[in-house]
């Protein structure tokens, strides 16, 4: 069954994320891009309030804004994902992906980011980010979308064809996360391709995606994903 992750920006949606029944927290700063960093102080707070109740990931922000982070945080992480946009106009992205993921600390596994709308930000193509993730250590791939005003996952990818992505993910051992502007009907559909996870922000939110991340609607997710339960083989 696709367990819940949530994005939050600081420790008072961390609370909420957990009281809501959240499997997955993820921290990032939705002003800054679809992967934008967190401060230090967002990363220790958060920390603080999810005393290793449930698995934490950090988004790093993108591969080519070479941001620096604070390596003894984020050891205390259990994941951590850095986007590729702008990726795909570069013949030695593979190469600087890797020694970024090798900088990691030892301990965090990396996640593989897809942009379903790669075109749109020069993003490498999802089967290249795929094969090139299955031969690093990486050890799930999340579907994303990097324009969150462009629409859904489905918007870029079809069913048809994010099913062979998850199959050749899966065969890699690898875990599936589908995310990208998830909400309603969307979360639903997504469902049946018995992913990992279902990462959503804006769906947890009033208003927009930047709003405060709201109890009932936390959740109404939870129990959404427990309503359309498909177990991956």
């Amino acid at each position: 069954m696709a367990r819940l992750l949530i994005s939050v920006r600081d420790a008072d949606e961390a609370a909420t994320a957990l009281a809501g029944g959240v499997d997955l927290l993820d921290i990032k700063e939705p002003d800054h891009g679809a992967l934008g960093a967190a401060t230090p102080a967002v990363w220790r707070d958060v920390l603080a309030v999810s005393q290793g109740r449930v698995p934490t990931s950090a988004a790093l922000g993108e591969l080519l804004e070479d941001t620096q982070h604070d390596d003894n945080l984020l050891a205390r992480f259990q994941y951590a994902k850095i986007g590729l946009a702008g990726c795909g106009v570069r013949g030695d992205w593979p190469q600087r992906w890797s020694d970024s993921l090798r900088r990691l600390p030892p301990n965090v596994a990396p996640v593989a980011v897809v942009y379903a709308d790669w075109t749109g930000c020069q993003a490498p193509p999802p089967l290249e980010i795929i094969h090139q993730a299955a031969g690093l250590r990486c050890q799930a791939v999340l579907f994303d979308t990097h324009d969150k005003s462009g629409g859904d996952l489905f918007a870029y990818l079809p069913t048809d064809q994010l099913e062979r992505l998850v199959a050749i993910i899966r065969d890699a051992g690898q875990q599936v996360v589908l995310g990208g502007s998830l909400a309603g009907q969307a979360i639903t559909t997504a469902c049946q391709l018995a992913p990992d996870y279902i990462a959503v922000r804006g769906a947890a939110c009033r208003g927009t995606r930047n709003g405060p991340l709201d109890l009932e609607r936390v959740r109404s997710l939870t129990a959404l994903l427990h309503a359309n339960a498909v177990f991956s083989s």
